[in-house]
């Protein structure tokens, strides 16, 4: 029954109406497929069993399935109809889904010797793939053409087809290999963190994908070559690259038919949101926020992702009421335990707004939700801990102090050696002198200020690093607590 909910919930107004209109035009098809729609619209998310009692009074057997399945196809057909793929926002995937439709026709109508026919729809596939990009579809639409030509032609004017042939074909590989070197590199920057070496590996491949978009002046491969480079410029900390890049993105987008699409418009305005934010320049940072989120359906995973940012814009503006609605809009949101590591930076997140309005104990309940993030060995571990010292020192629990000190050091002494910044080993000795200090926050200011001062230091490079997700700093809390 899920695949049938889900598709159900993508129909549009007038696809139902179709639907309708054809099971009241059938009345052996309404029978029990028609009862059987009408019931799934008024009971989502029931278990097979309950319609089958509905339909046949018995749990379901065979004769229920076979009426399910029959419903199944009919909602699929809708949806895959020509009328609904003339509906896709995005022009790119519209051409390439009626491309490829024509492409089969095309062949079919070839291999049955409908010589004038096939023709037509072929060359229409070969302009629309000129337009979109679409270096596949170009290459076998030419291909088609040109067997088709092969005892028509003469052998020189054969060979002149042969040779573009076969530039189409090296056009069509390349643009292939500058995808999968992009889903490559997106795949590591996203999961992994990497010391020099691994970097500079991650830098050919993408210096790899500019020299295909070059050569082959593939807007398909410059979209792969400017996601890829923002990515990277954020993973090292260079975010006014990272906002140069993102404009270029953003604008090409817009601009080239081959890639533009409401989706990919909302990921641009999203990469620059998030450069804004690392940079700390939170003004056009909101801005990019609000303009990124209404690209995409509320009930998206990806408008719950970008709210994520949204929040952290709002946190540290310090925008509390805001920020607590991000919160709550977050934990309504259909798609909020898809991820457990998700849901948990959420109640991070939360507990962090709880902490800074005030509610010590319902900061530290909220953070308790948040465990998963300990399964992050790097960022996310880290900052979980420090912000757990913080709100047990504030709810007067310094008794367990000593033990959380001496497990966040052992932690970053495991973990976190050859961490680029090295922002954790000097927190761990802010840590120390603050613990050998008998938590005393001014006598800490004063004895810690080498560390304090390396801190500040890094901070000038990085204002933030939402892979780490750090909203309050044990540092900024520690100089509040000793003025």
């Amino acid at each position: 029954m899920e695949l049938i909910f889900e598709i159900l919930k993508k129909l549009r107004k007038y696809e139902i109406r179709m639907i309708r209109n054809h099971l009241n035009a059938s009345p052996f098809e309404y029978e029990k497929v028609g009862k059987l729609f009408d019931l799934v619209q008024k009971h989502p998310g029931k278990e097979e069993d309950f319609f089958a009692e509905k339909l046949y009074g018995c749990p379901a057997d065979n004769t229920f399935r076979v009426t399910k399945s029959r419903l199944k196809r009919l909602l699929e057909d809708v949806v895959l109809n020509d009328k609904s793929l003339s509906d896709y926002g995005a022009e790119h995937i519209q051409a390439s889904l009626m491309g490829k439709k024509r492409l089969l026709q095309g062949e079919i109508l070839l291999g049955r010797g409908a010589y004038a026919a096939s023709k037509n729809l072929l060359l229409q596939v070969t302009a629309n793939s000129r337009k979109f990009g679409l270096h596949n579809d170009h290459f076998w639409s030419m291909m088609l053409l040109h067997r088709n030509q092969s005892i028509n032609m003469s052998v020189k004017d054969f060979e002149k087809g042969t040779e573009a042939l076969l530039q189409l074909n090296e056009i069509n590989f390349k643009v292939n290999e500058a995808a999968i070197l992009h889903y490559s590199v997106t795949n590591v920057l996203t999961q992994q963190s990497l010391n020099e070496p691994e970097l500079a590996v991650i830098d050919q491949k993408i210096n790899q994908i500019e020299r295909i978009a070059k050569e082959t002046q593939s807007p398909v491969a410059a979209y792969y070559h400017l996601l890829s480079r923002i990515l990277y410029l954020q993973y090292t900390y260079d975010y006014g690259e990272a906002v140069k890049f993102g404009e270029a993105y953003l604008e090409l987008v817009r601009t080239e038919p081959a890639v533009r699409s409401a989706q990919r418009e909302g990921s641009a305005l999203f990469q620059l949101t998030e450069s804004y934010l690392r940079k700390g320049d939170l003004a056009k940072a909101e801005s990019s926020a609000s303009d990124t989120l209404k690209r995409f359906d509320r009930d998206e995973t990806n408008y719950l992702i970008v709210l994520g940012t949204a929040f952290q814009i709002a946190f540290f503006q310090e925008k509390w009421t805001q920020a607590i609605e991000f919160v709550r809009n977050a934990f309504a949101h259909p798609r909020f335990q898809a991820s457990a590591f998700r849901a948990a930076t959420w109640h991070y997140f939360h507990s962090c707004v709880l902490f800074k309005t005030g509610k010590i104990s319902e900061s530290l309940k909220a953070l308790n939700e948040a465990t998963p993030l300990l399964a992050d060995k790097i960022g996310w571990n880290l900052t979980f801990r420090l912000h757990e010292i913080i709100i047990l020192h504030e709810a007067g629990l310094d008794d367990i102090l000593e033990s959380k000190i001496q497990n966040i050091r052992q932690f970053v002494k495991r973990t976190q050696q050859d961490a680029t910044l090295q922002r954790p080993q000097f927190l761990i000795q802010v840590l120390l002198e603050w613990h050998k200090n008998s938590m005393d926050a001014r006598k800490t200011l004063k004895t810690a200020q080498k560390y304090l001062a390396a801190l500040d230091e890094q901070r000038r490079t990085v204002p933030y690093d939402p892979t780490h997700g750090e909203l309050i700093r044990f540092e900024d809390w520690l100089r509040q607590k000793g003025s």
